[in-house]
């Protein structure tokens, strides 16, 4: 199993819970929560994925099955540690929207906790309470790797 870009591939057990992020246009910059249904074949780094929240039609009574490549998941990321996030202007964050996480920016803090945030697959910004926004980490190589302006803020706050 080698991929030429790439020493490193994630491998995925059926059972195992991740978030997908698909490859429609209208999905970009999005991860939902799933659970691994069965590695597609061997010698392959395809696996079948069956949504959380995601339906194969509008009745709701089938949840959707895709078979992705392995560079659309990721585990969920691990959850934040035990002192509170302090979101700011300018944080990369993803935002609980529409049945999954987007990726986004915070453009303006609110009162009572809440958020403006530019959602990049929307295009549009809309406001948010913090329950519903996590820092934007990325999964790179087996490891999350928070982006380069939350390291310089934790070592500022230390």
């Amino acid at each position: 199993m080698s991929n030429p870009s790439s020493s490193w591939i994630a491998q995925f057990k059926p059972g195992d819970r991740v978030e997908i992020s698909p490859h429609d246009p209208g999905f970009r910059g999005s991860w939902f929560a799933g659970t691994v249904v069965r590695h597609e074949a061997k010698n392959t780094n395809r696996y079948v994925v069956e949504y959380d929240q995601l339906y194969e039609d509008e009745s709701g009574e089938k949840l959707l099955q895709e078979t992705l490549d392995w560079i659309q998941l990721r585990p969920p990321p691990p959850p934040p540690e035990k002192k509170k996030v302090q979101f700011k202007f300018g944080d990369e964050v993803e935002a609980f929207y529409s049945d999954g996480w987007w990726e986004g920016a915070i453009t303006a803090e609110h009162s009572c906790g809440k958020f403006a945030v530019f959602l990049r697959g929307f295009e549009e910004q809309i406001v948010f309470e913090e329950k519903d926004l996590r820092l934007h980490v990325q999964w790179v190589k087996g490891k999350w790797e928070p982006r380069f302006e939350q390291v310089q803020r934790e070592k500022e706050v230390s």
